[in-house]
């Protein structure tokens, strides 16, 4: 959602989303804010559950 033009393509009416009405996805990519995002770069990792007993839990 950060990356788009408009993200109230997005809006809940009713608990509903609309049917997008323009070529496409129906959405548009702010590309300077991923162009500046990805300037940055990243370190996405896995969030790690562990149970009650501390074993590993997935997704």
């Amino acid at each position: 959602m950060d990356y788009l033009v408009d993200p109230s393509v997005f809006a809940f009416d009713e608990g509903y989303v609309a049917r997008p009405t323009t070529p496409g996805l129906g959405i548009e990519v702010d590309e300077a804010a991923v162009r500046k995002a990805a300037e940055q770069g990243h370190r996405w990792r896995n969030q790690v559950w562990r149970l009650k007993d501390g074993t590993f839990a997935e997704w």
